[in-house]
């Protein structure tokens, strides 16, 4: 194979010769031409993919496949790795890396050469994780966000010389503490029994699938709690929460203040309230009034439609179904969230740290994969959601 510098030499040779032949001679060179340019196409995007792979390790990150031809120094990297910690049964993923897992769906980087590790199907935990902010914050003792608490206020008249009424906005602050969360998840201890890379690459699946799953625990329960958050009450049939045909109007259309309705809401919610949208029928002929469609790549999610509008929902098991649950006699129950979910945050505050042990579940031949993090949550928007919520008992 030539060079790219012989095939750039002669390239401006040909486009020399092509000045003056003509004809079969023309034709020949304008042949050579296009096959060394493709040639050159050819090595210059392996090339890039070199220096792609280079970088990515450089960076830490393992990719899926080795570069045609060439020895990857991330396989040597990836197995060292994976005998460390069959030695010492402790890893460290780094706080860059769990970002990424919580905002990519669970896609996880597997080593090279891993293969053979079957997953369940169907989603397993809320995709709220996928779709809220994930921030890095390492080093950081807690998280300081600003927020506009009120609006610039209307115009006043003018008066020559006057000063002029200040119209600023007022602004707050959410301050994002974090907390260590533990999380427990385990595998058959015959996963020992695979190569040192397989073992590796379950145990931080796992790891890193319990610690989506808390996650989203601690994102729905700081939006559940968040003072940010405006509220609408849902219909209520014989002390217990309905939804009936006006309920997603009701909802969505309160999003936005007074001048607006914003289209890039995401409805959270109950699987319960999911499947009680679909059994709203019309008064007249009894046809449903909801059209439901779940999104084939993700069944996690989907839109709901009534007429016109069209809604994106998200299913969350760790949110209070409103469909048959009863008033309360002290407070109103928040049940299902409509709003922006980048006006939710989740700060990492350390990596990921991963720990396994043989004892806790020894008589059932299983491994305990403990994993802990500092991390913590809240709503980082004045109005950021609108809460369906239960009144209590007047």
């Amino acid at each position: 194979m030539k060079t790219v510098e012989e095939i750039q030499s002669r390239l401006s040779a040909i486009a020399e010769e092509a000045k003056t032949a003509e004809g079969d001679a023309l034709k020949a060179l304008e042949d050579e031409q296009r096959t060394l340019s493709e040639e050159l196409t050819k090595i210059q995007d392996e090339a890039k993919r070199r220096q792609d792979l280079r970088d990515a390790i450089a960076r830490g990150i393992v990719p899926t496949a080795p570069v045609k031809g060439e020895t990857s120094p991330a396989d040597e990297g990836a197995e060292a790795r994976a005998k460390e910690f069959v030695n010492t049964r402790h890893m460290v993923v780094p706080a860059e890396q769990t970002r990424s897992t919580l905002i990519s769906g669970g896609t996880l980087l597997t080593p090279t050469k891993v293969e053979g590790i079957n997953d369940i199907p169907g989603a397993k935990v809320s995709s709220i994780i996928d779709l809220c902010q994930v921030v890095n914050c390492v080093g950081m003792g807690s998280d300081k966000v600003a927020y506009i608490a009120a609006d610039e206020g209307a115009a006043a008249e003018q008066v020559e010389g006057v000063a002029a009424t200040s119209g600023d906005p007022t602004f707050a602050f959410v301050t994002i503490t974090p907390d260590s969360v533990a999380v427990v998840s385990y595998i058959s201890k015959q996963a020992q029994r695979q190569t040192p890379l397989l073992y590796q690459a379950k145990v931080q699946q796992q790891a890193l699938l319990a610690l989506r799953k808390k996650a989203a625990i601690v994102a729905t329960n700081a939006l559940k709690a968040s003072t940010l958050n405006t509220s609408t009450d849902a219909s209520v049939n014989g002390g217990k929460g309905v939804i009936d045909d006006k309920t997603l109007r009701k909802l969505t259309m309160n999003y936005g203040g007074d001048e607006s309705i914003l289209g890039t809401g995401i409805l959270f919610l109950n699987k319960t309230d999911l499947v009680a949208f679909g059994d709203v029928r019309g008064t007249n002929e009894k046809k449903a009034v909801y059209e439901i469609t779940p999104d084939t790549s993700n069944p996690n999610t989907g839109i709901i439609r009534d007429g016109g509008l069209s809604v994106r929902y998200c299913i969350n098991s760790n949110l209070t179904a409103c469909a048959g649950t009863a008033q309360g006699a002290d407070a109103a129950t928040s049940t299902m969230f409509y709003g922006d979910p980048q006006c939710l945050r989740i700060d990492l505050f350390s990596d990921y740290e991963i720990n396994v042990s043989a004892d806790f579940k020894f008589d059932q031949l299983m491994l305990s994969i403990l994993g802990d993090v500092e991390l913590g949550s809240d709503v980082v928007v004045q109005h950021g959601f609108v809460a369906l919520t239960i009144p209590k008992v007047a």
